[in-house]
């Protein structure tokens, strides 16, 4: 019962933690943010070349967001380098990791395991599908918008086809630690971790569009919360290692902040000029 407890715990704390970090910034849209900071720098410069300006100007589709996304999986995958050097080595994380499944495993219940598999459900390829085509159907009736659909189709597939190349690059056993059942197939990273903080987050934005931002920031919060909670349940499932469901945390996360800077933020359109929407607007309908 004690992993339920902690589980439970540091799900709800993540939740409002990152609800209260959007509720704080009501106005906030990483898009513009990014935008309008990157923009001003270069702007700075008067020998700046043109195709650096084109790399940096938010309204242009292979421009800001192709720049960010490129920069931003560089620097995943260069965090993932470093953990992957700790698995070969056996080092680092690899010590934490056994000792956490270690005792998870001696404190297993039947009843534990039975929560934990209707959690891990919220992460399952079958579970974000679902989530993620019901939310893309209620948008496209509300606002006739099927860019939104595009925005959700493209969160889904990227995570799903992200985290299987990594775990065939890294191909890292999974736990043997019983009464846990032994899964076959990579470990690194957990993909159940990835798509719930990928798609949840998703979901997330794309029904606080136009809400007011106190229910922003619980949706947020909600979709953070559920993530980590998916990432527990692996862990505590015996599925992955400590280190798996975080990096698989912050593979989704980072693949969700890339997309949602391409679709422009709360604009949710593909190539859009990012730009802060302000409460009670719906997707542009331009």
């Amino acid at each position: 019962m004690v992993e339920l407890l902690i589980a439970v715990t540091v799900s709800v704390a993540a939740g409002v933690v990152w609800g209260l970090a959007v509720r704080a910034f009501p106005g906030a849209d990483p898009a513009r943010s990014a935008s309008r900071g990157l923009s001003g720098q270069i702007a700075g410069h008067g020998g700046s070349r043109p195709f650096l300006r084109a790399r940096l100007d938010p309204g242009r589709t292979t421009g800001l967001a192709l720049t960010l996304a490129l920069v931003g999986l560089g620097v995943v995958f260069v965090a993932f380098g470093v953990a992957i050097a700790m698995i070969r080595s056996d080092s680092g994380v690899v010590v934490v990791d056994a000792a956490v499944t270690r005792w998870a495993a001696d404190r297993a219940t039947p009843f534990s395991e039975a929560a934990f598999g209707v959690v891990t459900v919220a992460g399952s390829t079958v579970g974000v599908i679902v989530v993620a085509l019901a939310t893309a159907v209620y948008a496209v009736r509300r606002w006739r918008r099927w860019s939104v659909a595009l925005f959700l189709l493209i969160v889904v597939a990227g995570q799903l086809l992200l985290s299987n190349l990594v775990k065939i690059a890294v191909e890292r056993v999974r736990p043997d630690a019983p009464p846990f059942n032994v899964l076959t197939g990579p470990s690194f990273p957990s993909g159940h971790s990835t798509a719930a903080a990928a798609v949840w987050a998703a979901v997330a934005l794309v029904l606080g569009s136009g809400a007011p931002s106190r229910t922003r920031a619980a949706l947020a919060g909600i979709a953070a919360g559920i993530a980590v909670m998916v990432a527990c349940s692996r862990v505590f499932l015996g599925a992955h290692w400590t280190s798996d469901a975080i990096g698989g945390l912050l593979l989704g996360w980072i693949w969700f902040g890339l997309v949602a800077v391409a679709f422009g933020g709360r604009v949710l359109r593909l190539g859009a000029p990012a730009r802060e929407a302000p409460a009670g607007e719906r997707p542009d309908s331009s």
